[in-house]
């Protein structure tokens, strides 16, 4: 629509009046009479239209700009809805809305043409006000037309902004999630993405990844091969639950079995950052769950995860003795002579072509489904979400970890831009219902194993108990927190069903970037919400038009 300039309306009360002008001024040429009040009046009127032109022009300029500032708000908020379902119909509720509350000034303004496209990522609208002259219809007499009133019309288009983003989704997936939780959570996750991924999918704009995490992370198990996983026993660590150097790898090939995919944590405070895997202590070491002591199947002597006999394998039997015979000499008891339970555990004769007969096997501690690298095919990263499933321990610690290293240029993935990449956010997303923990045991290994081995071995502090196993994690937690905002990379947390749990809710609000990115939610709907707002957040919206 045309905006009328102050040289607009003044050409146009020209040409309006020109014939009167012209037919006053043939009268005035020829009487000679009274010519200094007629000029003076001339001035007068000619004054009188250059004040009005200035007063009414301005207010025209005004009223555009107020117009065009409510129409920005408008579709702005109303970006807000692309990628969700029925964008089209909620957009324009909401930006007539926005629209409506920022022109009470003239209530009469009307929003049109309100269209959104979540497919590119993009909204449009424009308005139609009228505007009524003030000043220029009282000199309409000489000027006829110049004080109609004018439609004025603007119009505004919202674009997905030009950066780059990568999103770590890292998701509480332990035992207590269960059930409608972890319902509520993909729910959650899915309504984040979609208004993340509008307009840009299958590009390189925006890259999300997926990490669920319990006692350990999943990397999977289709990079049992890849240089960064410790498949020869270069890491210090790798035979330090047993007695001779067979690999991880080969104790599964001799008990038959496929390993699942989940890493231990690397020593030393590597586990903290995300060094490169490049060799040694640096690389990844498969988790593999030593058979614990006593038969299989057997809590006897106070372990959880005896799953072969001791003595089986190639390994000597263990030698029976009698210890009570009858009157006839006829053994009537006899006992086992047992190798100390620290021998029995590490030796790795027992292995070899042993069937599991009870007990969680080799993969005991892994619980969670592969985590996803970045990728920005929606399908995908729904069916990755859909996947989790609840169960097993918390290591917040590990899954901020691997958030990390899915978002970092180095290996294991390699797949994120470097750091310090102009217009590139680095966005981490933290889920959690519940504190660290890492169950203490009444035995030699003084814990169960998972991500951390076992406590006995020195990478859990020394405060074998669970609350001490807790605060060592959670220190390690703020550790990993810290290195990964000074890398560059911006948390949030949502701390979810934790309103009893000040200490774990302060430790989320300090791994936040800021109070801003720490949310809290103490229902499902809340969590969605949660989610919902932070989608948002980091969608990058600017305006185009």
């Amino acid at each position: 629509m045309r905006l009328y300039s102050w040289f607009d309306l003044g050409r146009e009360a020209i040409v309006r009046g020109r014939c009167a002008w012209v037919a006053n001024l043939s009268g005035f040429a020829g009487d000679r009479r009274g010519v200094t009040s007629i000029f003076f009046g001339l001035m007068i009127i000619a004054i009188l239209f250059v004040v009005a032109v200035a007063i009414d022009y301005s207010r025209l300029v005004t009223e555009r700009a107020r117009d065009q500032r409510a129409l920005d708000a408008a579709v702005l908020a109303a970006s807000k809805q692309l990628g969700l379902d029925d964008a089209e119909v909620t957009g324009e509720v909401m930006a007539k809305a926005y629209y409506a509350a920022n022109r009470t000034q003239n209530p009469d303004s009307q929003l049109l043409d309100v269209s959104l496209d979540s497919s590119l990522g993009q909204i449009s609208a424009r308005t139609s006000t009228d505007w009524h002259a003030s000043l220029l219809k009282a000199i309409e007499a000489y000027f006829p037309g110049v004080g109609q009133d004018r439609n004025v019309s603007v119009s505004a288009k919202v674009n997905r902004g030009n950066g780059t983003t990568e999103i770590a989704l890292v998701l509480d997936n332990s035992g207590s999630m269960g059930g409608t939780y972890i319902a509520d959570l993909k729910t959650a996750a899915k309504d984040l993405i979609q208004p993340v991924l509008a307009g840009v999918e299958g590009t390189d704009r925006v890259m999300v990844g997926v990490v669920p995490f319990a006692a350990s992370v999943n990397v999977g198990s289709l990079y049992s091969g890849a240089d960064w996983i410790d498949g020869s026993g270069a890491s210090s660590i790798h035979y330090e639950n047993f007695s001779e150097s067979r690999t991880r790898f080969q104790l599964f090939s001799d008990l038959g079995q496929s390993w699942a995919g989940c890493v231990e944590a690397r020593p030393n405070s590597l586990d903290v950052t995300d060094d490169p895997a490049s060799g040694g202590d640096y690389l990844f070491v498969p988790m593999f769950a030593p058979d614990e002591p006593g038969d299989a199947g057997s809590s006897q002597l106070g372990y959880s995860n005896s799953y072969i006999n001791d003595d089986g394998g190639t390994c000597t039997p263990y030698e029976q003795v009698c210890t009570r015979y009858s009157r006839r000499g006829n053994c009537q008891n006899w006992e086992t002579i047992r190798i100390p339970d620290d021998e029995a555990q590490a030796r790795t004769c027992k292995y070899a072509n042993q069937p599991l007969m009870n007990g969680s096997g080799p993969n005991s501690g892994c619980t969670t489904q592969p985590l996803l690298p970045l990728n920005s095919t929606k399908s995908s990263i729904e069916t990755a979400i859909d996947a989790m499933q609840a169960s097993g321990y918390t290591n917040i610690k590990e899954g901020i970890a691997w958030g990390w290293r899915v978002l970092s240029p180095s290996l294991p993935f390699g797949e994120g831009r470097a750091y310090g990449t102009d217009a590139n956010s680095k966005i981490l997303i933290l889920m959690t219902d519940g504190e660290n923990r890492y169950q203490a045991t009444n035995n030699h290994n003084l814990s169960v194993y998972a991500s951390q081995g076992y406590a006995s071995k020195g990478r859990l502090g020394t405060t074998y108990t669970d609350s001490g196993y807790t605060q060592d994690l959670s220190e390690k937690t703020r550790q990993v927190c810290a290195n990964a905002k000074a890398a560059g990379i911006k948390i949030y947390t949502v701390a979810f069903r934790l309103e009893s749990d000040p200490t774990t809710q302060a430790l989320l609000r300090e791994c936040a970037s800021s109070d801003d990115e720490a949310f809290a939610a103490s229902d499902g709907g809340m969590l969605i919400q949660a989610f919902r707002n932070i989608g948002r957040s980091i969608t990058q919206i600017r305006i185009s038009e």
